[in-house]
């Protein structure tokens, strides 16, 4: 039940980040240097969230999916890794790299201080956060490649789709 609400309120984030973002490109900007048919390209937009919990099993995965909205695309990502820490800090950038592949680079490392105030975690007890992020890229991009910690986790490729598609991390759709 939690991983559906997770789910659920995963892919809202994504469709809402993707609506503002992409139905404000157009509107909040004068056609500047970097418009494309006079639509700004939100390119460097990212909102990550992160959960880090606890559990007896480890239970990582995740999905991945893509909406068309206007002249963007919002990409939506979602993992769960496992780790040794307690609590570890999450960062996460989105490069642009040459003829439309973008990189969602994600970065973990352990937070002793706070982990410091957590404690170890008990024995039955594995040490997992789930990473949340939702991007938009013009929506002629080729491939959106997830890495984290340097590890590519999946890449998403443009079929020129004008439908949502989701799937999970390691699957095709």
């Amino acid at each position: 039940m939690t991983s559906r609400r997770v789910l659920v309120g995963t892919l809202t984030l994504g469709l809402v980040v993707g609506l503002v973002v992409g139905s404000a490109g157009s509107s909040l900007f004068e056609s500047p240097a970097g418009a494309r048919n006079g639509v700004e390209i939100p390119s460097e937009s990212l909102v990550t969230a992160t959960g880090t919990g606890c559990s007896a099993t480890v239970d990582t995965g995740g999905w991945v999916g893509q909406q068309p909205i206007h002249d963007v695309m919002a990409v939506s990502f979602n993992d769960t890794i496992a780790h040794e820490a307690t609590v570890i800090d999450v960062n996460a950038t989105l490069e642009s790299g040459a003829d439309g592949d973008y990189f969602l680079r994600i970065e973990t490392s352990p937070d002793p201080a706070t982990s410091a105030k957590k404690g170890s975690p008990p024995d039955d007890c594995q040490p997992q956060t789930t990473i949340d992020a939702a991007v938009t890229v013009p929506r002629d991009y080729d491939t959106i490649t997830v890495v984290i910690d340097g590890e590519t986790v999946t890449t998403v490729e443009n079929d020129g789709s004008s439908f949502a598609r989701y799937r999970p991390v390691n699957g095709t759709a």
